[in-house]
């Protein structure tokens, strides 16, 4: 009877064991982020903008020079970032505490990443980033008014950013208000006036033509023209996307899949 009792409670602890193994399993594999997508180091005292990146950008703005994170790298992060949006395996780390605590040292965020102000389109989450790691710009349409390019420009020349994300997403609200008002017809009031009018040369060429599924096509020209737009209207980013010290790129985020298309 004894023995009995000593295979029974011996059983239970093997079943036990084995099921906090796969549960412990489980969870790694659903919420822990790839070794690539982790928060960056905390900044030491010699330098409060510390990234994980050989490359060291020169500033002409009289600052120190920053230690920045490679564009490509940076592209991979967001693309990465998204891959687990879609899966709904998101991390569990840079968001804690200890993060808001290592952050009043300093921030150097690996992307700036201009998008729509959206209320479906936050773009911490759908690249599932943290604390810190993306410099965010949110305007209508993405409409680049003079404090969205100072805001970009603030980033690039302080804080060390080289990769720049331009993302228009489809049905977009803003461009949907643009293409309907191309003949002219008041959008509402002046201010939405002047947001449709900034988005009209971009997409001028689908006048009088129906609009593509989910307006994809005219969300594509919009992204297209404000790239554009952005070497025209400042002279800091301008020149470093000439020179190649920062990359843009067009991205163009489907509201049905959650999936972020890059071009």
């Amino acid at each position: 009877m004894k023995n009995s009792k000593h295979l029974i409670l011996s059983l239970l602890f093997v079943l036990t064991s084995s099921c906090a193994y796969f549960e412990t399993e489980e969870e790694t594999q659903t919420v822990n982020p790839p070794a690539e997508a982790k928060t960056v180091p905390a900044p030491t005292p010699h330098n409060t903008h510390a990234q994980p990146a050989a490359h060291t950008p020169a500033h002409s703005s009289g600052h120190a020079a920053i230690h920045s994170t490679e564009p490509a790298q940076a592209l991979q992060w967001l693309k990465n970032g998204n891959t687990r949006f879609k899966k709904s395996r998101f991390r569990n780390d840079g968001a804690a505490i200890k993060d808001v605590v290592r952050l009043t040292k300093g921030q150097a965020p690996h992307s700036i990443v201009l998008s729509c102000s959206d209320s479906r389109v936050p773009p911490e989450v759908i690249f599932d980033q943290k604390l810190g790691e993306i410099f965010t710009v949110r305007t209508a349409g993405q409409v680049i008014e003079p404090s969205a390019i100072a805001s970009m420009e603030y980033a690039v020349e302080h804080l060390g950013t080289r990769n720049l994300v331009v993302m228009g997403h489809t049905n977009c609200g803003a461009v949907k208000a643009a293409f309907g008002t191309l003949d002219g017809t008041d959008a509402g009031s002046d201010n939405l006036n002047k947001l449709v009018h900034d988005i009209h040369p971009r997409i001028e060429k689908f006048k009088g033509a129906q609009p593509s599924a989910h307006f994809e096509k005219e969300g594509w020209a919009n992204v297209q023209g404000i790239i554009q737009d952005i070497s025209l209207r400042s002279k800091i980013l301008g020149a470093k996307i000439k020179s190649g010290e920062i990359k843009i790129q067009p991205a163009l985020y489907h509201l049905d899949t959650g999936i972020v298309e890059f071009k």
